[in-house]
């Protein structure tokens, strides 16, 4: 007679079995609702700048798949403007925000397309000694958008330069795409990065600009942000799935500080939810 398995008589570890299988699928659920959700963000915020608007059914083309790159440049003037408010909305592509303009202007953009018809609208007003600025991407209003054309004729980056010294609170919504966000050079007083799906880089290493307030929502893809060893910054994580690596910073449950962290004093408060990627958390 063959003899049973001492594993078909343990009654503890058939319930660890149990329980084993149970948490990987728990995990491989929270990882879909997670997706899930960021790509409907995504989508919104395509949506948002005009996407999936009706249109006719449509027609093959050759000139779908034509990718030339055109380039298109505006520059905002201060026109005496003490601050700033700039908003940025791009449904697909890749976008770089950075300082360097010139002293006299709050935004300077480069735009480079695969078509004319991607290029941004823009709307600028005054509210008192505030300018505002907010750049939107409105092409897929203009053409059929997913059926109709291919990945290569999607091509679109957009390179950002805003003011050095004037205040200003920033705005950035990407439904797909990379996001490079460089302000070191810059003078915040309010940052929100909201990215359907993507890599994201948010650079402050060399910052020495006012006390500011960040809410980064990053749906699917890696983060990196760098902050000024220096400075008195608090950052608050909540993560969902993924690994975090922190480096020159001190930590205490979710919060992140740098060193010599001082709440009595101003603070540059960043607060980051991450949906589904790795968090990598920098003091430099």
């Amino acid at each position: 007679m063959k003899p049973e398995s001492t594993r078909d008589n343990d009654p503890l570890a058939a319930v660890s079995a149990s329980i084993s299988r149970l948490t990987i699928t728990r995990v491989i659920l929270w990882l879909v609702a997670i997706s899930i959700v960021s790509y409907i963000t995504g989508f919104a915020i395509l949506a948002l700048s005009g996407g999936f608007s009706p249109g006719p059914e449509p027609v093959a083309s050759p000139f779908n798949r034509t990718a030339f790159r055109s380039a298109n440049t505006s520059s905002f003037p201060l026109d005496g403007a003490s601050s700033g408010e700039v908003r940025i909305i791009l449904g697909a592509g890749d976008l770089t925000v950075h300082g360097g303009a010139q002293q006299d202007n709050l935004m300077e953009t480069t735009v480079y397309s695969a078509s004319p018809l991607m290029q941004p609208d823009y709307a600028v007003s005054m509210n008192g000694s505030a300018k505002r600025v907010v750049m939107t991407e409105t092409g897929h209003k203009k053409k059929d958008w997913v059926f109709a054309h291919s990945p290569e004729s999607w091509d679109n980056t957009w390179d950002v330069n805003l003011n050095n010294a004037v205040p200003f609170a920033l705005t950035v919504n990407s439904g797909a795409g990379d996001c490079d966000i460089l302000l070191g050079n810059t003078n915040l007083t309010t940052l929100a990065v909201n990215t359907g799906a993507g890599d994201t880089t948010i650079d402050l290493g060399d910052y020495h600009g006012g006390p500011f307030s960040a809410v980064i929502h990053n749906g699917v893809g890696d983060l990196t942000l760098r902050v000024r060893k220096e400075s008195n910054t608090r950052i608050r994580l909540h993560q969902g799935v993924g690994d975090t690596d922190a480096s020159g910073l001190a930590q205490t449950d979710e919060h992140y500080t740098t060193a010599g962290f001082n709440p009595t004093l101003p603070v540059n408060e960043i607060a980051i939810t991450q949906g589904v990627g790795s968090v990598e958390l920098e003091a430099v």
